[in-house]
């Protein structure tokens, strides 16, 4: 019988199973980095459409009186959602806020976010970004 000459298999063996785990740890690193950007750029859409929820319209109310809603005013939803906006980006570099009252409720804010968040590991493979994008809405009901 013939003994195999095994010497450095030990070795190789450390080498692909050391490539397998950093490949593995670039992963999960990257998809937390989206899971968590994702989380906070609802949060931002979120509280920025419970800001511009706030914005009532006071000519519509004066004129028509109050609704099931107070009727929210498009420019001081578009001027709280940037306030809030130039507020987050701090923590959310990137953060695109756009504030809009919806059409067939007057009473309803939208606010539509968007981040393009970069990938510090996974660039290799070709994919060195991920566009993120969230809408919240907040209604403005009349409290008794």
């Amino acid at each position: 019988m013939r003994r195999r000459d095994e010497q450095g298999t030990i070795l190789l063996l450390t080498i692909g199973l050391s490539v397998v785990l950093l490949l593995l740890v670039a992963v999960v690193v990257d998809v937390s980095k989206v899971v968590l950007a994702k989380r906070a750029l609802s949060a931002a859409a979120d509280g920025a459409a419970v800001a511009a929820a706030q914005q009532a319209d006071r000519a519509s109310i004066v004129d028509n009186g109050l609704g099931d809603r107070v009727p929210l005013d498009l420019a001081g939803v578009e001027d709280v959602v940037a306030q809030y906006q130039d507020e987050s980006r701090g923590e959310q570099p990137g953060l695109e806020l756009t504030g809009d009252v919806d059409p067939a409720d007057p009473g309803t804010a939208v606010v539509q976010a968007r981040r393009v968040v970069s990938l510090p590991f996974v660039g290799w493979l070709g994919v060195t970004t991920v566009e993120l994008r969230a809408t919240a809405r907040a209604q403005s009901p009349v409290l008794p």
